[in-house]
C-alpha cells in the first residue's frame, strides 16, 4: 500500500468532489471585497527556502504567493482572501500540508524544511483541526505499510498462509479502527468542513474509508451538516449532488437486488464446523437472524457481542441464529466462535468472498444481517446493535 503525502483526498482533488473555489468575474476597478490573511511563520533549517501557498480549486491549484524564507526561516504571507477555503502549503524537497482558512485569520505556523508532520500551527482553528487529523492518518498508512511489506517479504514462505491470515486480521482492525475514529471526528467537528477531509480520506490509492454505499449514512450525515452552516461552497453543493446521485443508484440497485422485505429469503446448504450440513430451511418456524461475519473482522468480533446479548434476553423464544463465516481457515473461525462464546449454529464454505452463500446474498460487506419471519420472509436486512434488540424485542415479546 503506497503512502501518500500529505491528506490523501487530495490525489487530483477526489475527482473534483472538494472545490472550494467558485470562478468569479474580476473585480471592477475600484472594487475591493473579502478580508486580508497572513501566515507568519518559521521554517527550522529553511533559511533560504521558497515557500508556495496554493488554493484548491475545481480541477487545479491556483498560486496565491510564493515567498522565501529569511536567513533564519523566518517567512511573511499576505494575501486577500473572500470566502473559506482548503489550501496546501509547499515546502521543502516533496509534499506538503493542508490548511483549512477563514478569511481574516492570522496563523502561526512553525514546521521542519524536510518532516512534514513536524509542524504546529495557531491561528486557524479548521487547520489545527486537519493536522491532528493527518497525525492519525499518517499512524495508520504506516501501519498498513508495515503489513503491505510483511506480505511481500514472506509471500515466498512455508507458513506464509498462517501469517497472512494474521496479517489479514491486523489489516481490517487497522482500516476499522481509522475508520471509527474518524467517524467519531466527523460528529465531533460537524460543523467544520474539515469533515470533508475526512470523509473522503484514503487508506492508500482508490480505497475510501468511507465507501458512498457501504457508508452512506456517514456521507448524509456529513451532507446535511455542511448545508446548514457552508451551502454556498461549491464543494458543498457538490457533496450534496454526489449523495442526491447516491440514493437515486441505491434506490434503483434495490429495485433490483436479491433480497426484498416480504420475499422469501433464498434457501442454501452449507458446511458446519464439524463438516455435516445445514441449510436455512432447516430453521423455518422460527425468527432466524442471518448474519454474516469472519474471525478476522474487529467489527464483527464486537457486533457478536450483541448477538450474544440478543441470545440470552429471547431465550426459550422461537428465536435462532445462524451465522456464515467469510473466512478460510477452519482453525482461525472455531477457535473465534468458542472465544466470542457463539453458541448457536454456525456455517462456511471456507471460500472468503467466493462463497456462493455470500454470492447468493450479494454480500459486499460485513458484519451483514437478514432477519427472516418464522414463514421464511426477510423481515428486515442491516440490523445492529441496540436497533437489533429492539426490533426483536417488539417480534417476540409484543
Amino acid at each position: 500500500m503506497s503512502k501518500l503525502p500529505g491528506i490523501s483526498f487530495l490525489i487530483f482533488l477526489m475527482l473534483t468532489l472538494l472545490a472550494c473555489k467558485q470562478n468569479k468575474p474580476a473585480d471592477l476597478p475600484g472594487e475591493t471585497s473579502g478580508k486580508n490573511t497572513e501566515i507568519r511563520g518559521l521554517l527550522y533549517a529553511g533559511g533560504g527556502e521558497n515557500l508556495v501557498l496554493e488554493e484548491m480549486a475545481a480541477r487545479e491549484f491556483i498560486p496565491v504567493d510564493t515567498v522565501r524564507c529569511d536567513d533564519k526561516g523566518s517567512f511573511h504571507i499576505s494575501y486577500l482572501q473572500e470566502q473559506l477555503a482548503f489550501y496546501i502549503l509547499r515546502y521543502g524537497s516533496s509534499g506538503y500540508i493542508t490548511l483549512l482558512i477563514e478569511p481574516g485569520e492570522s496563523i502561526r505556523f512553525e514546521g521542519q524544511l524536510e518532516d512534514k508532520e513536524s509542524y504546529s500551527i495557531s491561528g486557524s482553528p479548521g487547520s489545527e483541526l486537519l493536522q491532528i487529523l493527518a497525525v492519525e492518518h499518517k499512524k495508520t498508512l504506516e501501519a498498513l505499510g508495515e503489513i503491505s511489506r510483511m506480505n511481500r517479504e514472506y509471500v515466498s514462505a512455508p507458513e506464509y498462509p498462517a501469517l497472512k491470515q494474521k496479517l489479514d486480521q491486523q489489516f481490517d482492525s487497522i482500516t476499522s479502527g481509522f475508520q471509527q475514529y474518524s467517524l467519531k471526528f466527523i460528529h465531533e467537528n460537524a460543523s467544520s468542513p474539515a469533515t470533508l477531509i475526512a470523509l473522503y480520506n484514503l487508506y492508500g490509492q482508490g480505497i475510501p474509508v468511507f465507501h458512498p454505499r457501504a457508508d452512506f449514512s456517514v456521507y448524509r450525515f456529513v451532507d446535511s451538516a455542511m448545508m446548514a452552516n457552508y451551502s454556498e461552497l461549491e464543494a458543498v453543493r457538490l457533496l450534496h449532488a454526489q449523495v442526491q446521485e447516491a440514493k437515486l443508484a441505491m434506490d434503483d440497485s434495490q429495485q433490483g437486488s436479491f433480497l426484498h422485505v416480504g420475499e422469501i429469503a433464498p434457501d442454501f446448504v452449507s458446511s458446519r464446523p464439524d463438516g455435516s450440513e445445514m441449510t436455512l430451511k432447516s430453521l423455518r418456524g422460527n425468527y432466524v437472524l442471518l448474519g454474516f461475519w469472519a474471525s478476522w473482522s474487529k467489527l464483527c468480533r464486537e457486533e457478536n457481542a450483541t448477538l450474544v446479548k440478543a441470545q440470552q434476553r429471547f431465550l426459550g423464544k422461537s428465536f435462532r441464529i445462524m451465522q456464515v463465516s467469510v473466512d478460510d481457515s477452519r482453525e482461525a473461525w472455531t477457535s473465534a466462535i468458542e472465544e466470542d462464546g457463539l453458541r448457536w449454529d454456525h456455517v462456511s464454505d471456507l471460500k472468503r468472498w467466493e462463497s456462493p452463500v455470500v454470492n447468493l446474498y450479494g454480500v459486499d460487506r460485513i458484519p451483514f444481517t437478514v432477519l427472516v419471519d418464522p414463514l421464511g420472509k426477510i423481515v428486515e436486512t442491516d440490523l445492529y446493535g441496540e436497533h437489533l434488540l429492539n426490533k426483536l424485542e417488539q417480534l417476540l415479546n409484543n
